[in-house]
Parts: structure tokens; C-alpha cells; sequence
């Protein structure tokens, strides 16, 4: 199976000819490190700086303070993917989330209704196509050989929910401006970048990378945040964009229309005998 993320696997699979062909709604890119870095040349970077590791550490507590925590989530959410060959709109998503414990998702899309549930959990993937009448059964454990990334349950699990991914305690090339700072960390596997709101340390964009430099092609994947709410004390991104490159580009665009936190939930998932095993 081609190398992809979790949430491109399960929008790829629908492989729909009746949803309309446009362009996911856009969302501004960020550079990184963040524009006009000479305006306010306040940290450098030098790790025997008191300056930054004061700074640093007053960043990372006030990243941490951000962290969504919740025992259920529920969202609700418009759809749309675009890759070099093909791109699908006006799809509906549902997510429901039982904190470190399962992952429901139910894809659907105009006049066919559901094409798409899957159920995750940290030991394994659960997932049915209707239209193609597959079923997909698979260890979390072999995710990395069957998307190409090192994944696993907790990464998802914080892409959804809006908390940072392969955030790390090693932070270099630090630099603020007045709305943005932006900073590196390592990953044992990864670079990690990031822009955090000036004011109050809330993301506004992430990048992984490859820290394999033999790799003959460089992968990528970059979030973005944004149309923050207040819920129930929690700041939410109600908007996410997901550009993950490889050979080629794929895009994601996420629009949550509800959100709710911390009600009971159910997670119905029956594997149709009929289906081809995949």
C-alpha cells in the first residue's frame, strides 16, 4: 500500500466519482522560522544563553498549559482531500475519541451516505469500505511498514484533538517576533518545527521532517491551526489544513461544524462477513 497518513488512508479509500472535484477551502501557509525576524532580535540562540533557556522554558510551560486533556471528544467535521491525480469535497467526518483508549471515525459523503468506518485503538486497526465491500484488519504495530511513518495511537490521537505532535524538550534556533515564535526540536527520528502564538503559546503551525538524510525523497508533514474557540475552558482549533509531501503533495482540509467534550459515547462497529479481506 502506498506510504500515507492514517487520515489519508482513510479518505483515499473512498475513492468516490460522484462528490464534486474542487479545492479544499484554503488556509495561509506560514514560513518557517516565522516573517520579519528583524524587528525584534530578542532571543539567540546559544545553548549556554541563560537568557533562552529562561525563555525556552517559559515557552514550553505555557505550550504544555494549552494541552487539550478531556475523557471523550465527539466532533462532527467537513472533508475535503486533494493529491496531484484527484481531490473530493463536500465530504462529512464524525469522530469520537475515548482518551488513550479508542478512535471511532465515520466517513460519509452526498447521496451514498456512510462509505467509510474505522475503529482504532492502540493495538490495532479496524476499517470497511463499503463501496469496494473491503475490510481492512491491522496491527498498530505495523503501521510504520504499512503508511511509511512511525505512527501510533498517541500521535493521532493529538493531531485530532489539536495538541502538538513530536514535541520534544530539545528546542534550538529559537526566534520571536511580535505575534510569532518559532523554534525547532529533535525527534529520534524527526525534526520537528513550529510557530506558537506570541501571546499565549497556542499553535498555529507544525512541521515534521525526516531527519534521514539518505532518504532519496524527503517527507514532510505540515499542520495548521486555526479559528480558535473556547470550549468548555478549552482553546480548540476548529480548522486544521494537513500538507504532507513526499513524491508528491497531498492535501487535507479539516472544518469542525460541532465539538464536544466529555459526554458518553458509543462505538458501534460490525465486520461485514461478506467483505474482501484486505
Amino acid at each position: 500500500m502506498k506510504r500515507k497518513t492514517i487520515v489519508t488512508l482513510l479518505i483515499a479509500t473512498i475513492g468516490l466519482g460522484v462528490v464534486a472535484c474542487r479545492h479544499p477551502k484554503k488556509l495561509a501557509r506560514s514560513s518557517f522560522p516565522a516573517a520579519d525576524t528583524s524587528k525584534l532580535p530578542v532571543v539567540k540562540d546559544s545553548s549556554s544563553n541563560e537568557e533562552l533557556a529562561r525563555f525556552t522554558a517559559d515557552m514550553l510551560k505555557g505550550i504544555h498549559a494549552n494541552y487539550i486533556d478531556f475523557a471523550t471528544f465527539s466532533g462532527k467535521m467537513k472533508l475535503a482531500f486533494e493529491t496531484d491525480k484527484k481531490s473530493h469535497n463536500n465530504l462529512n467526518a464524525t469522530f469520537r475519541i475515548k482518551k488513550d483508549s479508542i478512535i471511532w471515525v465515520s466517513i460519509s459523503a452526498p447521496l451514498v451516505d456512510e462509505v467509510v468506518r474505522a475503529v482504532i485503538t492502540p493495538d490495532s486497526l479496524k476499517m470497511y469500505n463499503r463501496l469496494e465491500k473491503q475490510l481492512f484488519l491491522r496491527k498498530m504495530a505495523d503501521a510504520e511498514e504499512l503508511l511509511g511513518i512511525p505512527f501510533d495511537f498517541q500521535t493521532l490521537q493529538d493531531m485530532l484533538i489539536g495538541n502538538p505532535v513530536y514535541l520534544t524538550d530539545s528546542v534550538y534556533q529559537v526566534v520571536k517576533t511580535p505575534s510569532i515564535i518559532s523554534f525547532s526540536c529533535d525527534h529520534a527520528k524527526f525534526v520537528s518545527l513550529f510557530n506558537v502564538f506570541a501571546d499565549d503559546y497556542g499553535l498555529q503551525q507544525s512541521k515534521v521532517m525526516d531527519k534521514d538524510s539518505t532518504n532519496a525523497v524527503k517527507r514532510s508533514c505540515e499542520l495548521t491551526y486555526g479559528d480558535y474557540t473556547k470550549v468548555a475552558g478549552r482553546k480548540f482549533p476548529t480548522t486544521r489544513r494537513i500538507y504532507v509531501e513526499e513524491k508528491n503533495v497531498t492535501k487535507v482540509a479539516l472544518d469542525f461544524t460541532r465539538y464536544d467534550f466529555d459526554i458518553p459515547l458509543s462505538f458501534p462497529f460490525n465486520m461485514p462477513s461478506s467483505y474482501k479481506r484486505m
